[in-house]
């Protein structure tokens, strides 16, 4: 995040996709119910939901440079679908969960991060609940990285 160049819409624009991509995974759960993954809600009426949160953090990835990469896995594993590409698709969301073990582990100061995102390998027989976990501690870390620039930025 270029930290000069940082203006206000830019930071509730992050907030705001921070927040939907945490309550994401809730609002299928409540709504529609658990089934065995994230993408699978691309069978219910919740797809939009699904694709509207990967793109936007998407777009949010792709501004940030360590994230570049983890922004390139969720859009192809978005637009390679388990409807048509199931064994494509699983494939890009393994390599999307790797990838982010790299900028988690960059910054030194919120390194501690690793360690949830880590520990939710525990739920891999439950793939659900693994990507639930990841994706809150994803949105845990982004957070305190956009408040901390914007307390940098006030302070300035």
């Amino acid at each position: 995040m270029d930290i000069k160049n940082t203006s206000n819409y830019e930071f509730n624009f992050k907030l705001m996709v921070i927040f939907l991509s945490f309550i994401s995974p809730l609002a299928m759960y409540f709504s529609y119910g658990k089934i065995e993954s994230l993408s699978a809600y691309w069978f219910t009426p919740l797809q939009p939901l699904f694709i509207i949160t990967n793109m936007l953090t998407t777009y949010v990835f792709m501004s940030l440079p360590k994230w570049k990469l983890s922004g390139i896995f969720l859009f192809l594993l978005t637009v390679f679908s388990l409807e048509f590409y199931d064994g494509l698709h699983d494939i890009l969301a393994l390599l999307f969960f790797l990838v982010n073990i790299y900028p988690l582990y960059s910054l030194q100061r919120y390194r501690l991060f690793l360690v949830p995102y880590l520990l939710s390998c525990v739920w891999l027989p439950d793939l659900f609940w693994f990507e639930v976990q990841a994706i809150s501690v994803l949105c845990i870390y982004h957070l305190n990285l956009v408040l901390k620039v914007k307390s940098v930025l006030n302070n300035n």
